[in-house]
């Protein structure tokens, strides 16, 4: 199972807290100030007399606009400027919409941009005025008009980063074609990809004598915009942190993300700095109720954009927002109680409730937001159909199977206690858990067998599981040239995978040439807990997919030259004299590529020590499609390594299925294809 939950205070270039003040309000912050009718004192030539013209001024101060600061201003005959130096001779007014537009420039400050003819009538304005430096359009003729009466409107800019829009006379000569900004854009964005505050477009919106302020919203501010990959609605609740430094005290403010569509879904954090701040970069804060969050690899990832001090962050690819979550205190017959949950995405009663019992996970890494990315498409169209996929996830995964049944049993009764009397569930378990649920069913845990209604095993592997050959492989290597805090080790060595392993590596006699390393095994765990795990009554379908290849069409491949193998790599200090890896070895219940001396053997010359890499095409697919569909009497030998093992089965014929299916190329343990869903959405149809 790959792990794609988002990690808590990572750098968000990476993947993945006191709350700032603002996140729930718009972007600067709107105000009604009483119209100043004193005029800005100088005229500027070149835009006045003039059609679609621009003119560049300088401001008296550096102007804070959002993060950045601008000490030029470009101002436009049509009613709008743009900060810095450039043109502005736009005619066609552009909507604005709470994410930018991509038509205004970045930085377009616009009271009233219409198209606007100074060369029919009217003059443009600019210069200090008390504290404030304004530019005016004064007396404007519309483009088009002939009758007499202009239009008048300025805009005010405050060294503290507020600006104002005045509106004096806005009702003239063209009439309805222009009164009262009916044809215009009011507002201001910051960039084409970021971005902006509407006021007004196209609406007759702007009164004659009226005032309106915008206060910027800090020195350095962090804005974000949340939506789900699965269903595409905002994504509540995620806490994102940027750190800054002003003057020489280190901080941060955190954003919280939103639910509303206001404002496109922007929120954002703030704060002051009597100095210009320095960021130092942003993390993830986690769900605020401490939910999971997983990521969905195809949908993009994140963007985020810095803009001077400030930052800007969207991404559409994460999990919905749990609505609700089970906990459960379970001791595994200890002493030390831990807590397994229990996620539900829907709100109020269940009527077509489907719960996943999630699999190995012996470091407790994945979560339930995991399996919803893991299953997306299937989970978008059960949502649309109103299904309620509900997700567990064990107290801790890293104890024997058999402990597992009562959370099971525990979880079946939580989604009952939320359906009417006498109401049935359907459950998956995928990849471990549909051996624990099986388990689950064939003990009768709990009386859960009148309680399920049809259950469903996703990639599990029901007669046991290959992790790597333990003779001379995979394991070998681990457990002779990893650390016991290697990640990789410790799984391998974990009490579930000694349950589900066909054959687990004991003691070893380790050799500095990793390829003479060779280690005892035994089944007798697998053996234990699968002859005492036997099959629950038929009388309750159950179905099976597969992520291997069971297709006769094409022989029931096992791995033969398929390229989604796995690579292992080891990197560090051994000794190689003789480069003598067994060339041809291949993981034969694997099913895994034959490899050559070339592939597995050090990349160094003979009779050194030192530092050297060892590659091995050899991580199996350790879920065989025998395995996952039950079918006895092909597994080969687990410790066989030959180079003439078979690349087919020979025969597959599953009969404990009321039916099964599986892909026609082996996928790696990780992805429900889009054709096995179809499979499994037709069997939930047919059950509810």
């Amino acid at each position: 199972m790959m792990n794609r939950t988002l990690e808590w205070s990572l750098p968000l270039t990476a993947l993945l807290v006191g709350l700032g003040a603002g996140s729930a309000r718009a972007h600067y912050t709107p105000s009604t100030v009483a119209y100043d009718p004193n005029p800005a004192p100088a005229l500027l030539a070149t835009v006045s007399g003039c059609d679609d013209c621009s003119e560049v001024v300088n401001l008296p101060f550096a102007f804070p606009f959002y993060g950045k600061s601008f000490t030029q201003v470009t101002v436009s005959s049509n009613g709008y400027l743009v900060l810095g130096s450039t043109t502005a001779t736009g005619i066609s007014n552009p909507q604005l919409t709470w994410s930018g537009s991509t038509v205004a420039p970045a930085g377009t400050i616009a009271p009233m941009w219409d198209d606007w003819n100074p060369g029919a009538g009217g003059d443009v304005y600019a210069g200090q005025v008390g504290s404030a430096y304004v530019v005016e359009w004064r007396n404007l003729f519309h483009y088009g008009q002939s009758t007499a009466g202009g239009y008048t409107f300025k805009v005010k800019f405050f060294s503290d980063g507020a600006l104002e829009f005045h509106y004096g006379t806005v009702t003239g000569g063209y009439g309805s074609g222009a009164d009262n900004g009916v044809s215009a854009t009011a507002g201001f964005q910051e960039g084409q990809n970021t971005v902006a505050h509407p006021v007004s477009y196209n609406q007759a919106a702007l009164a004659s004598f009226s005032a309106r302020r915008f206060t910027r919203p800090g020195a350095a501010a962090l804005y974000v915009n949340i939506r789900d990959g699965l269903l595409n609605q905002p994504r509540p609740e995620l806490m994102y942190s940027l750190d800054y430094t002003c003057g020489t005290l280190n901080a941060s403010t955190t954003a919280r993300s939103t639910s509303s569509t206001a404002n496109d879904g922007w929120a954002f954090s703030a704060v002051g700095c009597s100095s210009t701040p320095t960021l130092r970069g942003t993390r993830f804060g986690g769900d605020a109720a401490g939910y999971s969050v997983s990521t969905y690899p195809l949908m993009g990832g994140e963007t985020a954009v810095t803009s001077g001090t400030y930052v800007f962050l969207k991404r559409s690819d994460v999990t919905p927002r749990q609505t609700r979550q089970s906990g459960f205190s379970v001791t595994y017959g200890g002493a030390t109680p831990y807590r397994a949950v229990l996620d539900y995405w829907q709100s109020g009663a269940l009527d077509k409730p489907l719960l996943i019992v999630t699999g190995f996970d012996p470091l407790n890494q994945d979560s339930t937001a995991n399996y919803l990315m893991l299953m997306g498409d299937l989970v978008r169209t059960l949502n649309a159909e109103g299904y309620d996929v509900i997700i567990g996830k064990h107290g801790d995964g890293n104890q024997r199977l058999g402990w597992f049944r009562g959370e099971v049993a525990a979880w079946v009764d939580d989604i009952l206690g939320r359906m009417p009397a006498g109401s049935k569930v359907q459950v998956a378990g995928i990849s471990q858990g549909g051996v624990v649920l099986r388990d689950t069913l064939h003990n009768n845990t709990n009386g859960i067998l009148g309680k399920v209604k049809a259950w469903y095993s996703i990639d599990s592997p029901q007669l046991g599981a290959n992790l790597g050959r333990a003779y001379r492989g995979v394991q070998t290597l681990l457990l002779c040239h990893q650390s016991e805090t290697h990640s990789g080790r410790r799984k391998l060595t974990a009490p579930p995978a000694y349950d589900l392993s066909y054959s687990m590596a004991t003691t070893c006699s380790c050799d500095n040439e990793p390829e003479n390393s060779t280690c005892n095994s035994t089944s007798s765990y697998h053996d234990l807990y699968y002859g005492s795990m036997g099959w629950p009554t038929s009388a309750i379908p159950r179905y099976a997919l597969a992520f291997g290849d069971a297709n006769p069409t094409n022989g029931y491949t096992k791995m033969g030259s398929d390229s989604r193998l796995y690579d292992f790599t080891y990197t560090g200090w051994f000794c190689s004299e003789d480069r003598d890896w067994e060339p041809g070895q291949r993981d034969c219940v694997a099913g895994s590529r034959s490899i050559s001396a070339a592939d597995v053997n050090t990349d160094q010359g003979a009779s050194l020590c030192g530092n050297f890499r060892l590659r091995l095409q050899f991580e199996p697919a350790f879920i065989n499609a025998d395995s996952a569909l039950a079918v006895t009497g092909n597994a080969l030998n687990p410790e066989a390594a030959s180079s003439s093992c078979p690349v087919n089965y020979s025969s597959l014929a599953p009969t404990q299925w009321k039916d099964w299916a599986s892909n026609d190329y082996n996928e790696k343990h990780e992805l429900l294809t889009s054709a096995l869903a179809n499979r499994m959405l037709t069997w939930l149809r047919a059950e509810q």
